[in-house]
């Protein structure tokens, strides 16, 4: 396989590990607060890996679901 087939396969599964994180952390803020709006969701898949490991490392310290606007 050339150099350029491996490199779209990398970035397509280096792409679906983000989206899996972001779809898990949505999990997860739904189950900490009942309720995730819908546009915080679309932002949260949009997020750099970086940041979504950032709000699940956070996660314990959030005391309500607004305060992810500090993250977008």
């Amino acid at each position: 396989m050339s150099k350029l087939g491996e490199s779209l396969i990398d970035e397509g599964f280096q792409q679906g590990i983000v989206q899996g994180k972001a779809e898990l952390l949505i999990k997860q803020l739904m189950k900490k607060f009942k309720k995730v709006p819908n546009e915080y969701k679309e932002k949260i898949k949009t997020l750099p890996n970086e940041t979504i490991e950032l709000i699940a490392m956070d996660i314990f310290d959030l005391k309500s679901i607004e305060e992810l606007e500090q993250y977008f």
